[in-house]
């Protein structure tokens, strides 16, 4: 099984932040930068999922061609990627673990599965920080064709490996944490200097 390729999904206008995500900056850089510098150094190949303009000579970007939203990105990454399982984040993620990624990795190794996803304290999925097969391509066309944009019924039907809190609880950092108002911002900067631990 071959582990070596990422897609981060940056999706337009974000109407809660009011402006489009690829902007968002920490300490001086964008987050979309930091992410792809961070995944430069974990997968030979990165992906960046977006229909407007975006360029980073160190990334391929990759326009939706079927449906639309984060499955439809997620589609077009897999498509793609040169790997058998791909990793999904999404642009507005800032904080990386290097090893809750390998230890997905070595999870899946072990265990061949369609996907590895995070199961949250309120009993959701997390469908970002995970890892996709390319096995999941039919079934996800098949949800685009019928115009079938949610996540959650997709996972339904996928042989899952499930993350349980207990688990996600003994990696440092807060790898799940998104930025969707001016207040998650504020609070992803205070993260970086280190005044607020990464709970």
């Amino acid at each position: 099984m071959n582990f070596d390729s990422a897609l981060i999904l940056a999706g337009g206008q974000s109407t809660r932040m009011g402006y489009d995500k690829k902007q968002l900056e920490l300490a001086g850089a964008k987050v979309i930068d930091r992410l792809i510098a961070g995944l430069g150094s974990i997968f030979n190949e990165v992906l960046v999922s977006s229909n407007q303009t975006f360029i980073n000579e160190n990334v391929r970007v990759l326009m939706d061609g079927l449906g639309r939203g984060p499955l439809a990105g997620i589609y077009q990454g897999l498509i793609h990627c040169k790997s058998d399982y791909l990793y999904v984040i999404a642009c507005d993620m800032p904080f990386l673990s290097v090893e809750y990624i390998q230890y997905m990795r070595k999870t899946i190794s072990a265990e061949a599965v369609d996907a590895c996803i995070a199961r949250r304290r309120d009993g959701f999925y997390e469908p970002f920080n995970s890892f996709f097969s390319k096995q999941c391509i039919p079934c996800i066309g098949d949800a685009l064709t019928r115009q079938e944009y949610k996540i959650r019924p997709l996972l339904d039907k996928l042989n899952l490996h499930i993350i349980e809190p207990s688990t996600i609880d003994q990696y440092k950092g807060d790898m799940f944490f998104n930025i969707n108002y001016i207040e998650d911002l504020e609070r992803a900067e205070s993260i970086m200097r280190g005044q607020l631990p990464q709970d």
